[in-house]
């Protein structure tokens, strides 16, 4: 099993040429996002910087990798078949490789000190996984708009960062740290099975509602598809092909009615009396 995994991965590398530049890219972005997280201090403060941060580096790196940045966002991906799970798991990968090495760059900055969330007031395990689950589909409804298309090159950025900016904000307001990264979780070393757990399930729901309320389906498909996957877009498309395949067939055959001469064989019969 393990070397059918090995294979395909390596197999999927060696077909793409362009690989090696998504991971890297999810590298850097998932680096430089943890950075600023750990280096923004608390409150309203890390949520302004961590949403200024996300944008600009899914200006720079957004055309390269996609910008996920994410485990939770890339598994949610993955589900919605966005992302090939060859490349979903090597995202993954390369995610927590940036957040490995900006731990290792957090613990050597003098005098810097990580937040314990176990020392914060009035903090138990439920809320903190209550918060991370509210927050991160808050701001995966950001993330399902870039990976749909509904954003542009010149607004992806602002999308997503506005995105993280009110994820953060309901995590902060649901009671919880505000985390919605299980990278960052890692590389700011908040890791517990809250901030761990919690932003899949919250990708995932935040995800597929913006499918369902955006799209009309949960299968992605729009008005141009050219599926018949039995969604209502498809259905209906599937239908009304149809339809209009019957309606010509009518059409034809009534043409080849009228254009067809009708012959008249009188046979001339003798009647002996």
């Amino acid at each position: 099993m393990l070397n059918r995994l090995r294979g395909a991965i390596i197999n999927a590398m060696n077909t793409n040429k362009i690989a090696y530049n998504k991971y890297v890219a999810e590298i850097i972005g998932t680096l430089m996002l943890v950075l600023v997280v750990a280096l923004s201090g608390s409150g309203l403060s890390v949520i302004i910087f961590a949403g200024i941060a996300l944008a600009f580096i899914v200006y720079l790196f957004g055309d390269v990798s996609g910008a996920h940045f994410n485990p939770a966002f890339t598994i949610a991906a993955w589900t919605m078949k966005k992302i090939k799970w060859q490349d979903a798991i090597l995202y993954i990968c390369a995610q927590l490789i940036g957040a490995g090495i900006a731990l290792m760059i957090l613990k050597n900055i003098p005098g810097f000190t990580f937040t314990d969330i176990n020392a914060i007031p009035n903090l138990t395990i439920g809320s903190i996984f209550r918060a991370e689950v509210i927050g991160t589909a808050v701001f995966a409804l950001g993330f399902a708009a870039m990976i749909h298309g509904k954003t542009t090159r010149s607004n992806v950025g602002f999308v997503v960062g506005v995105g993280l900016f009110f994820g953060l904000l309901f995590a902060n307001m649901a009671g919880g740290v505000g985390v919605l990264n299980p990278a960052v979780a890692i590389g700011a070393n908040l890791l517990n099975w809250a901030t761990i757990l919690g932003p899949i399930i919250g990708a995932l729901i935040g995800a597929w509602i913006y499918r369902f309320i955006v799209l009309g389906n949960f299968c992605g498909c729009n008005s141009s598809c050219e599926n018949t996957c039995g969604c209502g877009f498809c259905h209906k498309k599937s239908r009304n092909t149809d339809f209009m395949n019957n309606q010509n067939n009518l059409n034809n055959q009534s043409d080849n009615n009228q254009s067809e001469p009708t012959v008249v064989i009188i046979e001339e019969v003798n009647v002996n009396n």
